[in-house]
């Protein structure tokens, strides 16, 4: 699934927001859900919510609301194509 433009309009942020209480599904801390909410544009490059496959699509995924999460830029760049559970996501570390 591409990131829209403003996800925070999408039907799907909007569910995804709501049911993860604006937190990270990796780190568990909170995201930003307005770019205005971040003070450097470098940080909000960073921390930045978007759509990550928890299934990753490499392993037919699918773009479905029930396969997706909210995570920071940066958590979903470091999980990348792995599904948590796997023996090389285990040994990644992610912010706490």
């Amino acid at each position: 699934m591409s990131q829209p433009f403003k996800p925070a309009e999408s039907e799907a942020f909007k569910t995804l927001w709501v049911a993860q209480n604006g937190l990270c599904a990796l780190c568990g801390e909170p995201m930003p859900k307005h770019r205005f909410e971040m003070a450097h544009r470098t940080l909000w490059q960073k921390k930045r919510p978007t759509f990550d496959h928890i299934i990753p699509r490499s392993k037919q995924g699918v773009d479905d609301v029930s396969n997706l999460q909210l995570t920071h830029a940066d958590c979903n760049k470091r999980k990348g194509s792995s599904v948590l559970g796997d023996k090389r996501s285990r040994t990644r570390k992610f912010p706490k």
